[in-house]
């Protein structure tokens, strides 16, 4: 399974991936494509998650401004951590590709008085 850690990880050391409570700095987020891939990433908490949108876009080979990612019904924007989001550990991100267009023409009704 691919795996990804914010720059600045280390490696071997538990005690620095445990805050003073005893949670966990790191949590597993699985981001899942419409098709239903999934692909389970390790993150630290206070990493920005654009970081994971990158590196799900590069990994599938698409366009970062293509795809929307989406947490429990609301579009995911990078610029925050998942701490900031209350994302817990297995949290589910869907990707999704954008799409727009697709609303109602109304076309007028032709008459014989116009024609």
């Amino acid at each position: 399974m691919p795996r990804f850690a914010a720059a600045g990880s280390s490696g071997g050391d538990d005690k620095a991936l445990t805050t003073a409570d005893g949670q966990s700095q790191i949590i597993q987020v699985c981001v899942k494509s419409q098709d239903g891939n999934k692909v389970v990433y390790n993150i630290k908490r206070n990493a920005k998650l654009i970081k994971l949108m990158h590196a799900y876009c590069r990994k599938k080979q698409l366009d970062i401004h293509t795809v929307r990612f989406i947490y429990e019904g609301h579009r995911v924007p990078g610029k925050y951590t998942s701490d900031q989001l209350n994302l817990e550990d297995g949290a589910e991100i869907c990707c999704m590709f954008h799409q727009s267009g697709g609303g109602v023409c109304s076309m007028p009704k032709i008459t014989s008085a116009f024609i």
